[in-house]
């Protein structure tokens, strides 16, 4: 009987210590992807900010000229970790700018130029935070019309 119950306590143990490892295996896969989509997200950035500018005739702002690094974006999903800039005054935003800076250094306070905002419109609403977030969507560019942005995030959603 002392025997079973012995086995019985190193099975206990054996099953125990799996599940440890296990979650433990799975926490440093989640920081390893985390990491990932961070390092991902900033060579997105990088990408972005390589547009370029020509002056376009009764344009009232440079229009913007998509390298073919950009134009390969078109229409993927991608994650993008940023900042919210509200466009309403409203705790939850479904439409809104995420910079790639914090708010008091992004385009409109003078710190960034415009490759470094991206409109977003998004399926469900986003609680504004002034820490970043990570927001997934379909990248469409924009070169002709002067009321968006050159980047639009649609069908965007939090990436938790």
């Amino acid at each position: 009987m002392k025997k079973l119950i012995k086995i019985g306590f190193c099975l206990a143990f054996v099953f125990c210590s799996a599940s440890v490892v296990a979650q433990g295996q799975a926490a440093a896969k989640a920081q390893i992807q985390a990491a990932t989509a961070e390092a991902s997200s900033a060579e997105l950035w990088k990408t972005l900010s390589t547009v370029e500018y020509e002056n376009v005739p009764n344009r009232y702002f440079p229009q913007p000229v998509f390298n073919k690094s950009i134009k390969a974006l078109e229409g993927k999903r991608v994650t993008m970790k940023g900042f919210i800039i509200p466009l309403d005054d409203t705790k939850k935003q479904v439409n809104f700018m995420l910079s790639m800076v914090p708010f008091s250094h992004c385009y409109f306070c003078g710190g960034a130029g415009p490759e470094s905002v991206v409109e977003v419109k998004a399926v469900m609403a986003f609680e504004y935070t002034a820490k970043p977030v990570q927001v997934s969507g379909i990248l469409k560019l924009n070169a002709t019309d002067e009321n968006h942005l050159f980047y639009i995030l649609e069908d965007a959603s939090p990436v938790l």
